[in-house]
C-alpha cells in the first residue's frame, strides 16, 4: 500500500511517528508532506526514520488558484456559525476567536465579543439554513488543480491528514482533490480538543481515526459525521508517555534544584496563551494562597511551576540557572526563583524529551493546571489533578470550552474543579496528606486514550486499522467522490463557474491589475512602466519564462529568482508552483514594489525577498540605472563606488552592497535551490563568476536566462566549464535571447528534459 500523509506541522509528525514505523515495518511505502516547510527538520527526519520506503516532500501550503479569497472567506463564515449551534453556544471564547478571524478577514469593525453575541441571538432555525446554505456553496467550490497534481504526482492507494479540523484549513482542498482523483482520504484525529475548538469539519474525509468514543460521538453532534464511519483506536501520541519509567530517587530528583525531598511537592501545569494570556499573574496568585492557606502541608510543600513548551512564562530579564542531574545526564533545565519563595521554583526542561515533564510529575503528589493535556500525562502517571475555575478575566479559554468539561469528575473524568480557593486548597492539602486511590484515574485513562487495554500501544492498533480500512473498501476499488460523509461535488473543472475577482488592496482604481499567463493570473501593483505601456498588460512577453515554471519547477521546489524586479515570475512560482522562492532584486523602487505584490498576492509566507546587487565579489559598487527608470530593474552594475557631487541632469549613480551568489548563500544559510532563473541584468559573467559553487550544487535541476546578445557567447561557455549544457534558445528580440540549461544525462543519471512547444512570436 502506498500512502501519502499530509500534515499541518512537525508536532503532527511526533504524534504519528510510531505508527509510520508501524506501517514501514509491514512493507508498506509511506510519503510524508508537512505543510509548514522546514528544510532542515525534512532531512533529520529523513536520517532518523532511515528507511527505503520513506520520503518526505513538499506540499502545496494552501490552494494557489482564483477560488483562494473566495474560499478563505467562505470557511471563516462557516467557522463563525458553527459556534452558534446549540451544543456549542456556551463556548464563547471559542465563538470570539472565530469572529475575530473572520473580522480580519473581511476588515469589518467593532468588538468581536460584541458582535460574538449579537451573532447568539440569531434563531436556530435561521443558523441552520445559514450553514446548509454555506455548506453547498463549500461543496461547489473547484478542487485545486495544484493539489489535483501534487496527489497524481504520488499516485497514493489512500491519502492521510491530520489534523483536518482547524479554522479555515487548507487541508480541506486536499480532501476535495483526492475526490476528484478517485484517492480515498482519511483523518487522523491529532488531539483532544481538534473537533471541539477548531472550528467547522469544512470537508470531510472517508474515515475518522479517534482517540475514544466520546469522539466518535463529537464527530456526529458537533460535525455530523456518521459514527459508523468513525474507527476508535486511541491516542497514538501517548505511546511514549506510557513507555517512561523513573530514572532517579526523589533526592536525586529535588536536590539539583534547591528543594527539600523530605516534604511534599505540588507540580502547576501551564496552559496555552489561548487558554490565558498572562498565567504568570494567575500563577502569583494562587502561590500565595497556597502559602497562606491553613494546611501546615501546603504551607511548608514544595512547588514546581512548568511553563507551557510554546509560551515564554517568564519574562527574558528573569535570572535563571542551569541545572543538571547527575542522575539523568541527559536531562537539563532551565531554573528561576520568580516568587521570592526558596520553596517555589519555575523549571524549563527540554520539550523535545518527556522526561522532564515525566520525572516532575512522578515525584510530585499532586497536579495542579488550568486546561492543558499535560492534566492526561498526569493521570498517565497515576497523579490527582486539580483545577479551580476561574474568572473568564483570568483564563477565558477555560470553563468557556467544550474539553475542559471532558476531563472533570462530575463528567466521569478525573480532575477536581472547585469555583473558590476554600475548597480547592482543601482538596489540595487533603490529596497531599492522602493520595487519593489510582485506579479510578487510571481507568478514565484506559477509557480516553487507550480503549483498547490501557498496557497496549496504540501504533501499531493505529497501523493495523489503516490496514483493515484499506481492505475492507467495497470491491478494492478506491473510495472516491461522493463516497465520503456527504455528496462531494467538488473538483468539476469544467462546469465550474468563473472566479470573481479577489478584493485588492489599492489606493485607486487604476492601481492593482490582473496578468493572465498561459491561463495563470496574478495581480500586480501598477508600475510608471505599466501606465505608459502601450499594450495590456496580458500581452507583455512572459510567455518564455512561465512555459520554463510550469515544465521545470516541480510542486515545493526552490527557486532563486535572480534580479526578480517587481515579482512576475517569483509570484508565478509560488503562486502557481507553491515554490518556495528566493527573490533577489537591488533595484529600490522594483523591490519596494516586490514587496507590495507579495502582499497583495498572498505570498509573503513562501518568498524571501532579498535587497541585493549581485556581482563576483564582495564591495561597495556602482548601480547606474537607465535614463527616467530610477529605482527599477534596469541598470549596469560598475565599479567601486566613489563619492561625487549631484547632478540633477544626470541619471542617479546609487551605492550597493554587491555581493557574490555563493557567499550570499553561504552567509545567510539560504534553501539549497532547485532551479535558478537569471534576469537580463544578472546573466552577465561576472555574476556568473560569483555563483560557481552554487551553480556545481546537486540540487540544481535547472537554469534559465534572459541574456544580452552581446554576451550570449562568454555566457554560454561559462556554464558549460560549470557542467552545463543548453537545452534550448530562443530569440526574444533584437536585445534578449532566452536559454535554458540542464545537465547532461551522464551527470544526472536521466536523459535531458525535452524543450518546451514553440511559444507565440513574442515582443520585449
Amino acid at each position: 500500500m502506498k500512502i501519502l500523509l499530509v500534515v499541518k506541522q512537525k508536532k503532527n509528525i511526533d504524534t504519528f511517528r510510531r505508527t509510520i514505523a508501524c506501517l514501514l515495518e509491514r512493507g508498506h511505502e509511506v510519503t510524508v508532506a508537512v505543510q509548514e516547510r522546514d528544510e532542515q527538520r525534512d532531512e533529520k527526519l529523513t536520517r532518523d526514520i532511515g528507511h527505503e520506503r520513506f520520503a518526505i516532500v513538499a506540499c502545496p501550503p494552501a490552494r494557489t488558484d482564483q477560488w483562494t479569497a473566495v474560499a478563505a472567506l467562505l470557511r471563516s463564515l462557516r467557522d463563525c456559525l458553527h459556534y452558534l449551534r446549540p451544543a456549542l453556544r456556551g463556548a464563547v471564547k471559542l465563538q470570539t476567536r472565530t469572529v475575530l478571524k473572520l473580522r480580519q478577514e473581511i476588515q469589518i469593525p467593532g468588538d468581536p465579543e460584541a458582535v460574538a453575541a449579537a451573532l447568539r441571538e440569531l434563531p436556530p432555525p435561521q443558523v441552520a439554513r445559514l450553514e446548509a446554505l454555506l455548506k453547498l456553496a463549500e461543496q461547489k467550490l473547484p478542487a485545486d488543480s495544484l493539489y489535483d497534481e501534487f496527489i497524481r504526482s504520488h499516485a497514493p492507494d489512500v491519502l492521510l491528514v491530520s489534523p483536518l479540523v482547524h479554522f479555515g484549513s487548507a487541508q480541506a482542498d486536499l480532501v476535495a482533490s483526492a475526490r476528484h482523483v478517485g484517492v480515498p482520504v482519511w483523518m487522523l484525529l491529532f488531539s483532544w480538543d481538534n473537533l471541539s475548538t477548531k472550528g467547522t469539519l469544512h470537508r470531510p474525509p472517508d474515515l475518522m481515526f479517534v482517540w475514544n468514543e466520546q469522539q466518535r460521538t463529537e464527530a456526529q453532534t458537533l460535525h455530523g459525521f456518521p459514527p459508523e464511519r468513525v474507527v476508535v483506536v486511541g491516542a497514538p501520541r501517548f505511546d511514549g508517555f506510557f513507555a517512561l519509567k523513573p530514572s532517579m530517587t526523589r533526592e536525586e530528583f529535588h536536590a539539583p534544584i534547591g528543594l527539600d525531598p523530605a516534604r511534599p511537592t505540588v507540580l502547576y501545569v501551564c496552559s496555552s496563551r489561548f487558554v490565558s494570556e498572562s498565567e504568570l499573574e494567575f500563577v502569583r496568585g494562587w502561590v500565595r494562597e497556597v502559602r497562606g492557606s491553613r494546611s501546615p502541608v501546603l504551607q511548608g510543600c514544595n512547588i514546581i511551576v512548568r511553563p507551557h513548551p510554546d509560551v515564554p512564562l517568564l519574562p527574558r530579564e528573569e535570572p535563571t540557572e542551569h541545572v543538571r542531574w547527575p542522575a539523568a545526564p541527559e536531562l537539563t533545565a532551565q531554573v528561576a526563583r520568580p516568587f521570592g519563595d526558596p520553596r517555589a521554583v519555575v523549571i524549563r526542561t527540554a520539550y523535545r524529551s518527556s522526561i522532564g515533564l515525566f520525572e516532575s510529575i512522578w515525584h510530585s503528589g499532586a497536579v495542579v493546571g488550568l486546561n492543558t493535556s499535560a492534566e492526561l500525562e498526569a493521570g498517565i502517571v497515576g497523579r490527582p489533578v486539580f483545577t479551580i475555575v476561574v474568572n473568564p478575566r483570568e483564563a477565558d479559554g477555560q470553563a468557556g470550552t467544550l474539553h475542559f468539561h471532558y476531563l472533570l469528575k462530575e463528567h466521569g473524568g478525573f480532575v477536581s474543579a472547585e469555583g473558590n480557593y476554600k475548597h480547592h486548597l482543601s482538596d489540595l492539602g487533603d490529596a497531599l496528606k492522602a493520595p487519593p486511590d489510582p485506579a479510578a484515574i487510571r481507568a478514565f485513562i484506559e477509557t480516553f486514550l487507550r480503549p483498547h487495554g490501557i498496557d497496549t500501544p496504540v501504533a501499531p492498533l493505529l497501523a493495523e486499522a489503516i490496514e483493515r480500512a484499506f481492505d475492507a473498501r467495497p470491491g478494492g476499488a478506491a473510495v472516491g467522490a461522493g463516497s465520503g460523509a456527504e455528496a462531494d461535488t467538488a473538483g468539476d473543472h469544467t462546469e465550474a463557474p468563473e472566479a470573481p475577482e479577489a478584493p485588492a488592496p489599492k489606493k485607486g482604481a487604476d492601481d492593482v491589475v490582473a496578468l493572465d499567463v498561459r491561463g495563470l493570473r496574478i495581480h500586480l501593483h501598477v508600475t510608471p512602466e505599466i501606465r505608459r505601456g502601450k499594450r495590456p498588460i496580458n500581452r507583455l512577453a512572459y510567455e518564455e519564462v512561465v512555459d520554463w515554471l510550469q515544465s521545470a519547477v516541480g510542486i515545493g521546489d526552490v527557486l532563486y529568482d535572480l534580479g526578480a524586479g517587481i515579482g512576475v515570475y517569483t509570484l508565478f512560482a509560488a503562486r502557481h508552483r507553491a515554490a518556495l522562492v528566493v527573490a533577489i532584486e537591488a533595484g529600490y523602487s522594483s523591490y519596494a514594489r516586490l514587496c507590495e505584490n507579495l502582499l497583495l498576492n498572498a505570498c509573503d509566507g513562501i518568498v524571501v525577498p532579498l535587497p541585493f546587487a549581485l556581482a563576483e565579489a564582495d564591495g561597495l559598487r556602482e548601480m547606474k540605472y537607465r535614463l527616467r527608470q530610477q529605482g527599477r530593474d534596469r541598470y549596469t552594475l560598475r565599479n567601486r563606488w566613489r563619492p561625487r557631487p549631484s547632478a540633477a541632469e544626470r541619471t542617479y549613480v546609487q551605492p550597493v552592497c554587491a555581493t557574490a551568489l555563493d557567499k550570499l548563500v553561504e552567509r545567510f544559510d539560504l534553501p539549497a535551490p532547485h532551479h535558478v532563473h537569471f534576469s537580463r541584468s544578472t546573466a552577465t559573467r561576472p555574476v556568473l563568476s560569483g555563483a560557481a559553487d552554487t551553480l556545481s550544487r546537486p540540487s540544481v535541476k535547472s537554469v534559465f536566462m534572459t541574456v544580452d546578445p552581446k554576451g550570449l557567447d562568454g555566457v554560454v561557455e561559462m556554464m558549460q566549464t560549470f557542467g552545463w549544457q543548453t537545452t534550448f534558445r530562443r530569440d526574444g528580440s533584437v536585445d534578449h535571447v532566452y536559454l535554458g540549461f540542464e545537465r547532461p544525462a551522464t551527470a544526472v543519471g536521466q536523459a535531458p528534459r525535452t524543450a518546451p512547444p514553440d511559444p507565440l512570436v513574442m515582443e520585449d
